[in-house]
């Protein structure tokens, strides 16, 4: 059975799970992702969920671009019509790998603790069953325990775990030396580089949950810079030049709500001296910009770890993949 005809059918449900309805369930979803992760979110994260409030404040989103990436899509928990609980599920990209990823799990305060997210979870892993997935993946923070016990008990493994590292706005920028290895700017091409790099730095299962491919590395080119550019953001990416690049650093930009977001892969054999080399290149390619946040998510490497905290960065979260095998 589909999602869509589970939809059709449920769709005047009054009381009990349901999947959501885009056209009149965005406020209330955006409300309560508000509410469970207000507190919790990054410069990046803030700013998706600014976009949502945005769009639910029009109304018009769901009827105009029912696909969007920005409408929500899973299924909502109801009482007496009002949504306190929700759970968004979307197929994973790329979609060869035949998973599907879960994600905002949240319940509204005043009703935790009655099985809702036991039950929201149930029917994402079955709408995941009957769409034929091979996989069912997730992300928790580390230090939730109720929540890690849930996913364990419904049968999901740790695959890994990634650490989102802040380093505060008007911190002056380090005084840090030059890069001494030599790099190059990445191009289009060096997408496989980045992938190979990232192959061995995460476990298989933890690149199926992060999406690590080669899109998501794709940086150069005129339609790339054209989109940043439309979307006030500026980047530059590099990898270590050699035939066996261990060193790959992008930062971006967002002018308009005003952070840096940094990727560093920095191979496994690399220590403290391969981390101080990637981050002076970063560093190197935010100088001219001010000293507004920077967000950096990365591999649970402790080398690395240990450099960006020496640079002013502050640990935020440590978030933990999860996989479900179907």
């Amino acid at each position: 059975m589909s999602t869509l005809s589970i939809q059709v059918r449920s769709k005047f449900k009054s009381s009990g799970v349901r999947p959501v309805d885009p056209r009149h369930d965005m406020r209330a979803v955006v409300d309560l992702i508000g509410i469970g992760f207000g507190e919790e979110l990054d410069p990046q994260g803030l700013k998706i969920l600014q976009k949502m409030q945005q769009i639910a404040r029009r109304g018009t989103w769901a009827q105009i671009y029912p696909g969007s990436i920005s409408t929500p899509s899973g299924f909502v928990w109801v009482t007496g019509r009002r949504v306190v609980g929700n759970l968004s599920l979307r197929r994973a990209f790329p979609y060869g790998t035949g998973g599907w990823l879960i994600g905002n799990v949240v319940v509204h305060p005043d009703y935790r603790g009655r099985g809702i997210s036991r039950a929201l979870m149930d029917a994402a892993i079955n709408a995941a069953r009957d769409a034929a997935a091979r996989w069912v993946g997730l992300e928790v923070r580390v230090d939730n325990d109720i929540a890690r016990g849930l996913y364990e008990r419904l049968g999901f493994t740790a695959c890994g775990q990634t650490q989102h590292m802040i380093r505060p706005d008007a911190l002056p920028w380090p005084a840090y030396s030059h890069p001494q290895r030599a790099w190059q700017v990445s191009r289009p091409r060096d997408a496989s580089t980045w992938t190979r790099l990232a192959d061995m730095i995460y476990t298989p299962n933890q690149r199926r949950v992060l999406e690590t491919h080669a899109s998501l590395y794709t940086f150069g080119g005129w339609f790339h810079k054209l989109e940043l550019w439309f979307s006030r953001q500026r980047d530059g990416a590099w990898v270590q030049q050699k035939a066996d690049p261990r060193l790959a650093v992008h930062v971006r930009t967002d002018y308009q709500y005003r952070f840096h977001l940094w990727d560093i892969l920095v191979h496994p054999d690399e220590t403290e001296t391969g981390a101080g080399e990637a981050l002076a290149r970063a560093f190197l390619g935010v100088r001219r910009y001010r000293p507004w946040p920077i967000v950096a998510v990365t591999a649970d490497q402790p080398f690395l770890v240990g450099e960006l905290e020496a640079t002013g960065f502050q640990c935020h979260r440590t978030l933990l993949q999860m996989i479900l095998t179907l």
